[in-house]
């Protein structure tokens, strides 16, 4: 884990002025740029008092939302024209102002904010992804969870890349099938499934309850945006036009025996996603680090003692995971060796899966196949 958190001081009579409490895109926003900038998330949390104090505090005038900070801390775009996204704790505290648009929460668990700087605050990861749930839904909400627990960040939508740079090794990340104005960077995880898991049994509410269900389903230590995708498409249940052929280990080591040793000439093999029930091993091959030929050789060499250990390997494409036929044979397969029968009896279950595809790639800034 790479959130860094630690514990405020005493507030000052200046921090006792009013709270600027960024959610929704603003929050997502800022979250990224930090990301991209730090690698890791360095903002301070509050205790239940000061988080009280803070939501109290929260409708700011005009006089307390200094653009070129926002612009600077990457909550607002200085290039492109929208809202910025304020929290507060009654519908009494909203005011009239250009630009702003209002969430409302009197309440909200402990570990909901976090403070940027003084006056200006965030809602926490998990936070972010419950308000997301609750303004935009599950599966929008699903997809954050899954950038915010991987090993990825991506760039502000829009038609330019902004110009952040960052201490740790972040390269702008190449695949075939990302669009020229939409990038992702390599940063360290912000969130743990279980510690959302633990955030959500806090929080009220059906919303929450229904976020809570899909939990099991989120991957760790993911890569790539279609990484994302994929593990997303071939867990989720059949309901949400899933696989079911969860859960998946990510990320995973599996030490080779002398014969896959011998025959591979490597100690170990990582796999991208690894069905432990199935010995089923499913493989997301881009183009960066798979199609020069080293790349190509060191596959065939992994694939091979994978196979010795007796275990499945499927690779998939990115013109492959957009033929929901192609990958319902693959689901079939993987219950197959889970000794289970594939059973989607889903209403129009081909609408639902493509429909979860584009939904899935909506989030991960990539067009609709």
């Amino acid at each position: 884990m790479a959130v860094k958190i630690e514990r405020r001081n005493e507030p000052t009579g200046e921090q006792l002025a009013a709270s600027v409490i960024l959610t929704g895109a603003s929050a997502l926003r800022m979250m990224r740029a930090e990301r991209r900038q730090m690698g890791y998330i360095s903002w301070k949390d509050l205790n239940p008092d000061e988080e009280r104090r803070v939501l109290r505090m929260s409708p700011p005038s005009i006089e307390d939302i200094y653009l070129p900070d926002l612009v600077r801390i990457g909550a607002k775009s200085g290039e492109v024209q929208e809202d910025l996204c304020l929290l507060v704790g009654s519908a009494a505290q909203r005011r009239r102002m250009p630009g702003v648009g209002w969430s409302v929460c009197s309440g909200l668990p402990a570990g909901s904010i976090l403070e940027v700087e003084p006056g200006v605050y965030s809602l926490s990861p998990e936070a972010l992804c419950v308000a997301v749930a609750r303004e935009v839904g599950c599966i929008q909400a699903f997809a954050l969870a899954q950038e915010l627990c991987s090993k990825i960040s991506l760039s502000d939508r829009g038609k330019y890349l902004p110009p952040y740079t960052s201490p740790v090794a972040n390269r702008l990340a190449k695949d075939k099938d990302q669009p020229a104005d939409v990038g992702y960077f390599e940063v360290e995880p912000v969130l743990t499934p279980d510690r959302l898991a633990d955030y959500l049994a806090t929080c009220k509410g059906n919303v929450a309850k229904q976020l809570l269900r899909l939990f099991p389903y989120l991957s760790e230590n993911l890569l790539s945006p279609m990484e994302c995708i994929m593990l997303a498409l071939f867990s989720l249940p059949f309901s949400y036009g899933g696989f079911a052929c969860g859960p998946f280990k990510s990320d995973y080591k599996i030490e080779f025996d002398d014969r896959a040793q011998a025959i591979s000439g490597m100690p170990h093999a990582v796999c991208d996603a690894y069905q432990e029930t199935a010995r089923f091993d499913l493989e997301y091959n881009g183009e960066l680090g798979h199609s020069s030929r080293r790349g190509r050789i060191h596959d065939e060499k992994r694939n091979t003692g994978l196979i010795t250990m007796g275990i499945e390997v499927a690779t998939v494409n990115n013109e492959m995971l957009c033929d929901m036929e192609a990958m319902e044979v693959l689901a079939w397969r993987i219950h197959q060796r889970m000794r289970k029968r594939y059973r989607n009896r889903v209403d129009a279950r081909r609408k639902k899966q493509e429909a979860l595809l584009n939904a899935l790639r909506a989030c991960f800034g990539l067009k609709p196949v």
